[in-house]
């Protein structure tokens, strides 16, 4: 039943998505020049920063503006400048190359980039340094495979490509959100305020560089497709190498579909650090009962799942040293409400209100899908059919986070990551392995004080 329900999902994720953002903007479009402040008071600001080289240009569609494309704007743009960008549906695959510009808009619901993420190197945006705010982006799924590239084009690219070709990354679908290029070097990327939606890969997918800083501050990750929330892996050039950062505040990162909700790959271990810090990020991630959905090569030597929930279970998870922001951590669907929610979904899809099963419908916390429960009583009469009886343990562990070290097995640091750390300020978060240092209220009313270290197996 489970599988029917992924294939069914499947192919609903592109009307979902594109219903999420058309309801998100309709009740909205029709107050959008209310919503914009004066233009006078852009250009003010730009006058009085005249002093200096930092510039802002407006970008709005009706030529209202300084241009009327974003990319026009991050063209015409130089290192500091500031892009407003006014209410529409860009569609369009922005890069903003070996220079910081910031991309403004007036509200996340109002301001949408998009662009069908099917070619690796086409995401709706790719960015190395800046502040990203106030905007929807949005990775299409068109359906159609990786562009068909001419001998010269093909050339060009690996000229550009170190460690890498093309040859591997045709196999691939774009990321909504792309941050991988060395001007990243001590840097920083800042998000805030935005609602970043993949159909395709990972939501954002990060290669990081030395004293670097990627920032999340209250934005939505929607994985719709096969890729994670997050993807994150350190450099393989030595020259770009060094300790980086990546920081969620305030965030909520959900998963329909893919079994991962973050995914971190280490490949240079000997020359890259990474310090990882999560402040009251909220996760809804799913766990499937087949091991078809999971990959050996995955290390990661924290709790899996079915131990996870054995702990709550028995009311031992407090006891341990764990907590969790959810009231309830691990939840287990049923075949009768997974068909419930199936036809909940269509049935919302075509009443026009798909934005409450994008937020409604996974609770925070791990959602285990394909598993078969029993009746009590049958189980004691003898009376169980096969259909309804536990499928065999799995063989793979099932986690949510995937962690991929260079040589294939588990590391010192976090997670089983190698040369990665959890800040000792990270708290407030609803997977387990996202907090360093808990006060969990326990059942007996008294407060304790743990300190988790998931660097060893188990």
């Amino acid at each position: 039943m489970f599988i029917i329900v992924k294939k069914q999902m499947r192919k609903r994720q592109t009307a979902l998505a594109l219903a999420l953002i058309i309801l998100a903007v309709a009740p909205l479009h029709m107050t959008a020049k209310a919503a914009v402040p004066p233009q006078g008071t852009v250009a003010e600001s730009a006058v009085s920063r005249a002093g200096t080289n930092i510039r802002q240009y407006i970008i709005a569609q009706d030529g209202t503006g300084d241009f009327t494309t974003i990319q026009e704007g991050v063209d015409s743009a130089s290192d500091g400048d500031t892009l407003i960008v006014y209410p529409g549906i860009y569609t369009e695959a922005v890069q903003v190359m070996g220079k910081e510009v910031h991309i403004i808009g007036m509200h996340k619901d109002l301001c949408i980039l998009q662009y069908d993420a099917a070619s690796y190197r086409k995401s709706p945006l790719t960015v190395g340094a800046g502040r990203i705010a106030n905007l929807t982006i949005y990775g299409m799924n068109s359906g159609v495979g990786q562009p068909v590239l001419t001998e010269q084009e093909i050339a060009a690219i690996n000229a550009e490509l170190v460690g890498d070709s093309w040859d591997r990354q045709k196999n691939y679908k774009g990321y909504a959100v792309h941050v991988d290029q060395n001007y990243l070097y001590g840097r920083r990327v800042t998000f805030e305020n935005c609602r970043i939606i993949s159909e395709n890969n990972h939501c954002a997918g990060i290669g990081t560089r030395g004293d670097s800083t990627i920032r999340f501050e209250n934005c939505e990750l929607v994985s719709l497709g096969g890729g994670s929330c997050i993807f994150m892996h350190d450099p393989t050039s030595i020259d770009v190498s060094g300790k980086a950062s990546l920081v969620m505040t305030d965030c909520q990162m959900t998963s329909y579909l893919c079994p991962y909700v973050m995914t971190f790959q280490s490949l240079l271990p000997e020359y890259n650090q990474l310090e990882l810090t999560f402040q009251n990020t909220r996760v809804s991630a799913v766990e499937y009962a087949d091991d078809g959905s999971y990959v050996a090569m995955d290390v990661n030597s924290s709790f899996d799942v079915e131990t996870l929930s054995m702990l709550e279970e028995s009311g031992a998870l407090y006891a341990t040293g764990l907590s969790s922001s959810a009231p309830k951590l691990i939840h287990k669907m049923t075949n009768e409400e997974m068909c419930t929610y199936m036809e909940e979904m269509e049935k919302t899809l075509q009443s026009g209100s798909a934005t409450g099963v994008i937020t409604a419908k996974l609770s925070e916390g791990i959602t285990r899908i394909g598993y078969h429960e029993t009746d009590a009583a049958e189980e004691r009469s003898g009376e169980v059919r096969p259909d309804q009886m536990m499928r065999q343990p799995s063989v793979l562990k099932h986690h949510v986070i995937a962690i991929y070290n260079r040589s294939n097995q588990s590391g010192t640091g976090w997670c089983g990551l190698d040369s990665a750390i959890l800040t000792p300020n990270s708290f407030g978060n609803t997977l387990v392995e996202m907090n360093t240092i808990t006060i969990p209220s326990r059942p007996d009313g008294v407060s304790a004080l743990y300190s988790l270290d998931f660097s060893a197996g188990r």
